[in-house]
């Protein structure tokens, strides 16, 4: 017993001696990677993404840090977003990705740099339907498409799929979710442009304002 107290009467006199001081561990790989799939989403959103303009949001980005201190890793655009050439015939797939390399902690250890991808795919696959829709005083000619549409975010620090909503940007279009990343799309063919032989591409837009690109062939006479 007298041995326990004192025990207790030296840490009460070394704690009097001793400031504590906290130890702060700052989180920084989190923010910055979702700060990073922003960018990505704001540039595809405004349209003509390119590397450069990419890199200028980086740097905005960088003086924001500033003045919201986030302790940022060192960031570079290794691929800006871009489209790639449509896949298929049908289902025809269109993948667009965004890479950012980020020297994180580990790559102090390794000598190679993480990355953040932000990857956002669509997927057409017409149906046999073809119908008609009259709106006003015009009657347009429906292609029916079924479109999955998702974006995959992976990094050191998180891998997501997310299935933004879709709008039309005209009153003309049917478009109704079936699944949580299917879509049933209802394309008047007169509003969507001729991409090649017999192809044609309509728009919608997902929640972000990022085109989605409708990709169908024509040829059907309307069936209903």
């Amino acid at each position: 017993m007298i041995g326990v107290i004192a025990l207790a009467a030296t840490l009460i006199a070394l704690l009097s001696i001793y400031s504590l001081q906290p130890k702060i561990a700052y989180e920084r790989g989190h923010l910055q990677a979702a700060q990073l799939v922003h960018l990505a989403r704001a540039c595809m959103a405004a349209g003509s993404c390119s590397r450069d303009r990419l890199a200028e949001l980086v740097r905005d980005l960088y003086r924001f840090n500033q003045t919201y201190p986030m302790r940022m890793f060192v960031t570079y655009v290794e691929r800006a977003p871009n489209p790639g050439p449509a896949q298929g015939v049908n289902p025809i797939t269109v993948t667009n990705e965004t890479v950012f390399e980020v020297e994180t902690l580990r790559t102090l250890f390794t000598g190679n740099p993480e990355e953040v991808r932000i990857t956002v795919t669509t997927v057409s696959e017409r149906t046999d339907r073809v119908y008609s829709k009259r709106v006003g005083d015009r009657t347009y000619t429906m292609v029916e498409v079924k479109v999955t549409y998702a974006h995959s975010y992976s990094s050191p620090f998180f891998n997501v799929t997310l299935c933004p909503s879709l709008r039309a940007l005209d009153a003309v279009a049917d478009l109704k979710r079936l699944g949580k990343c299917d879509w049933l799309v209802g394309a008047p063919l007169e509003l969507s442009k001729p991409v090649g032989a017999n192809r044609y591409r309509y728009d919608l837009r997902d929640e972000f304002g990022i085109p989605v690109p409708v990709l169908f062939t024509a040829g059907m006479p309307p069936k209903g």
